[in-house]
């Protein structure tokens, strides 16, 4: 009976591995993601907030991507990101001085902080109240998602609740929203969100069970190319305004599959 229960262990240990692997892109699934990567770079990279505002920190894919088919072709979640932050130059003088001090005292946790904010629900890890607030002034996130499946305004699995949420018109994107998010457990206060989608996006908004409020992606291709993207500028609307505004969100929409 043992000897059964083990097997049946490694089993199903052989086959969680098995569908959680990621894998190596076929040439036209790479093309196609460093095509959506290269015009986000164009775009974001080239078109900061008025100021002194500087890339702080950028995470991508490109030449290293990989692919899975864990949720049975409906979207990828291995190298399906692209993240960009910008940094007020005096704070990024203080971060500097900051880790340049930690180095000095063997400080290997403080060394390693590059980023501020959970990605997936905007809250703030820091417990210093008044660090979270200089934080919200000084950094702006933004986090592309391509592929998803749903967009979730609220998802209380993960603690995520909208104070207030709205639609609001982007050129060139078929759906835009401002959310202000509650404070998280610690009671910080999130920082606003702004959210482009592009892609297949209808305003459907729809709400389970469970309490989620989500937008529900329908797919023509099953995912096997990149179809759509979700972009979270993470600042004070003023700031995420401006940078809405000089992006060519039409040109991004170009570069999805259609």
């Amino acid at each position: 009976m043992k000897a059964f229960i083990v097997s049946i262990l490694t089993l199903c240990l052989g086959i969680t591995t098995a569908y959680s692997q990621c894998n190596p892109p076929t040439p036209a699934q790479n093309a196609a993601y460093e095509k959506v990567v290269k015009e986000l770079q164009n775009q974001f990279k080239n078109n900061p907030p008025s100021g002194d505002w500087q890339v702080f920190d950028e995470r991508h894919s490109l030449g290293k991507l990989e692919l899975s088919d864990e949720y049975g072709k409906i979207f990828r979640i291995c190298g399906d990101r692209y993240d960009l932050t910008f940094i007020r130059a005096e704070a990024a003088s203080r971060q500097k001085a900051r880790a340049d001090s930690a180095k000095a005292i063997g400080d290997t946790i403080t060394q390693q902080q590059r980023s501020f904010v959970m990605s997936t629900d905007s809250v703030y890890r820091e417990a210093d109240p008044n660090r979270a607030s200089d934080l919200a002034k000084s950094t702006v996130d933004i986090n592309v998602e391509m592929n998803a499946g749903n967009y979730r305004v609220e998802e209380p699995m993960s603690n995520r609740f909208a104070a207030s949420y709205k639609t609001v018109s982007v050129k060139g994107a078929p759906l835009a929203l401002q959310i202000v998010l509650k404070p998280g457990e610690n009671g910080i206060e999130s920082r606003p969100e702004t959210v482009v989608l592009l892609g297949n996006w209808k305003n459907n908004l729809q709400k389970t069970s469970r309490g989620d409020k989500l937008y529900h992606y329908s797919y023509k291709k099953g995912g096997t190319m990149i179809e759509n993207l979700v972009v979270t500028i993470k600042a004070p609307f003023e700031v995420a305004n401006e940078i809405v505004q000089k992006i060519d969100w039409q040109a991004l929409s170009n570069t999805l599959t259609k």
